[in-house]
Parts: C-alpha cells; structure tokens; sequence
C-alpha cells in the first residue's frame, strides 16, 4: 500500500517541476530550499515532542510500579 502523500509533498513536487521549466529559477530555488528547510525543523521538532512524551510515560510507569 502507497504512503499517503502530505501537502508539502505535493506542492514541493511542483516547484521542482517549475525550476525545470523556468528559464532563470533562483527564486524558485530559493523558494524550494526555504520550503525544505521548514519541513525538516517540523518533522525534527515532532520528533523531540515524541521523545519528551515517551520520557514521561515511562516516568509515570516507574512512579506507579514504585507505589
């Protein structure tokens, strides 16, 4: 089964389509840098929210088994 595509995704895949096509593309090129820059800090911050989340339920399990 194919994985669901996001948004971003899709709208990068496009871009990149545009810098082909286009005759002077720096700003297409600055403007797909900027959009993978922010999707790597996102995907990078969800990452660390997991992480904090998953520290915490093992210290509420040490907490209960300790009781």
């Amino acid at each position: 089964m194919a994985k669901k595509r996001e948004p971003v995704d899709e709208l990068l895949d496009a871009l990149v389509w545009m810098r082909r096509k286009a005759k002077k593309h720096e700003a297409v090129d600055d403007l797909v840098d900027a959009l993978v820059k922010m999707r790597r800090k996102a995907k990078a911050k969800v990452k660390a929210k997991a992480k904090t989340a998953k520290r915490k339920r093992i210290k509420t399990r040490k907490k209960k088994s300790a009781r």
